[in-house]
């Protein structure tokens, strides 16, 4: 049986986990918001140098060569954003997952200091 002082431990130790994991979220959507005002900093600006760009074309055939040149830049720039928010999302995980891992951990230590409790009390 747990003695008040180790269930004032367990529940210590379970409030600090919950305010680690909830840190770590935090951070996490730091992280994210950050990459998307840049994302969205770098859009504007180069949607304003295509603006430049189109206004200054004097014929159809420099405007479809304009129009051709943006579209591996933006593929190129997709990717970056996707490998970014993936290593944000992986990040984040991994300490979840740290968390979690480690909770186990200790329930099963506890279950099995439990069951050798119970066996040395047995009838």
């Amino acid at each position: 049986m747990l003695t008040p002082e180790q269930m004032v431990a367990s529940q210590k130790a379970n409030m600090e986990t919950l305010y680690g994991l909830t840190a770590k979220a935090f951070e996490g959507m730091e992280k994210l918001v950050e990459l998307n005002l840049q994302a969205t900093k770098a859009a504007l600006n180069e949607s304003a140098q295509h603006a430049q760009a189109v206004l200054s074309v004097k014929d159809a055939q420099e405007l479809i060569a304009l129009q051709a040149s943006l579209f591996q830049p933006m593929a190129e720039k997709a990717a970056a954003y996707s490998r970014h928010l993936y290593d944000i999302a992986s990040g984040t995980t991994a300490e979840f997952g740290k968390a979690f891992e480690g909770k186990v951990a200790e329930g099963q230590a506890q279950f099995a200091a439990l069951v050798d409790n119970a066996a040395k009390n047995a009838p």
